[in-house]
C-alpha cells in the first residue's frame, strides 16, 4: 500500500519550476561597448574630434547613437557635420569589427553559461543588432546551441525595456518572476527589475559610476558571479 501512494505522488507531483538566465548579446556576450567607442573615436577622429570616454558617457553616446552625436557636435560647434551620416559609418565599422575572428565569447560568461546549464537553467539573450548580424554573432561566438535569441530589430529603442526583457523570458518560456537577467548598465538594470526579473549588474569600463540602486546583486566583475548565486536569488525564501 505505501509503495502505491509513493508511486502515486511521483506520478501526481507537479513537474519542476523552471528557472532562466537573460542578457544582452552585443553587451554581455563580447565587449561591445569598447567596440563601438572606439569606432566612434575612429571616425569622429577623421573629423578632428577627440572623443574621450567622458564625452562618450556625457552625450549617450551609446543609444541612440545618432541623437548623441547630434548634441556633441552641438556642442563642440561642430553644427556643419551630419550626425545621421556619421552614425551610420559608425555602424558599419562596428559590424565589421565584431565580425572579426578576434572577438571571443567573453570567457567570465562562458562559464557562467556552463554552469548555468548543468543546473538547467533556461538561457536567453536579446539584441538590437539588424537580424542577419545578431544570428551571425550568436553563431560567431559558438552560442547558437546554447542560446535562445531575441532580435529586437523593429523596435524603436536600442536599449532594454521592460517589453524587451518580457519578450526574451517568453521566448524562453519562462516566467520574468523566475529569471535574472545579468546586465552591466543601470538603464538595463531598471528595465528588468520594471519587468519583475531579478537583476545583477556587473559594470564595465563605461558604466561603472552609475547608481545601481535596486539591483539584487552587483558584482565587481562577472567572473565573481555564479550559478548557483542566480538560484539563490530566485529561491522562494528570498524576498526584495
Amino acid at each position: 500500500m505505501g509503495t502505491h501512494t509513493e508511486e502515486t505522488r511521483k506520478k501526481t507531483a507537479p513537474p519542476p519550476v523552471s528557472t532562466g538566465l537573460v542578457f544582452e548579446l552585443e553587451k554581455r556576450a563580447m565587449p561591445g561597448q569598447r567596440l563601438l567607442f572606439e569606432a566612434c573615436q575612429k571616425v569622429l577622429k577623421d573629423k578632428q574630434v577627440a572623443l574621450t570616454p567622458v564625452l562618450w558617457s556625457r552625450f549617450g553616446l551609446a543609444t541612440p547613437l545618432a541623437q548623441g552625436l547630434g548634441r556633441l557636435l552641438a556642442t563642440l560647434d561642430k553644427k556643419s557635420l551630419a550626425a545621421d551620416k556619421l552614425a551610420r559609418a559608425i555602424q558599419d565599422m562596428f559590424f565589421r569589427e565584431i565580425a572579426r575572428p578576434t572577438v571571443k565569447l567573453n570567457a567570465a560568461l562562458n562559464a557562467l553559461l556552463t554552469e548555468a546549464a548543468k543546473l538547467n537553467i533556461k538561457i536567453g539573450a536579446l539584441s538590437f543588432l539588424p537580424d542577419e548580424q545578431a544570428q551571425a554573432l550568436l553563431v560567431h561566438l559558438g552560442l547558437q546551441e546554447r542560446v535562445c535569441l531575441r532580435v529586437m530589430q523593429k523596435d524603436p529603442v536600442i536599449v532594454p525595456t521592460p517589453d524587451c526583457w518580457l519578450m526574451t523570458c517568453k521566448a524562453i518560456g519562462v516566467p520574468a518572476c523566475r529569471c535574472v537577467a545579468v546586465v552591466e548598465s543601470a538603464v538595463a538594470c531598471n528595465a528588468a527589475l520594471e519587468a519583475g526579473l531579478r537583476c545583477v549588474v556587473a559594470p564595465d569600463e563605461f558604466t561603472a559610476y552609475q547608481d545601481f540602486g535596486g539591483a539584487d546583486l552587483v558584482v565587481e566583475d562577472l567572473k565573481d558571479l555564479h550559478a548557483k548565486d542566480l538560484q539563490a536569488l530566485l529561491h522562494a525564501c528570498t524576498f526584495r
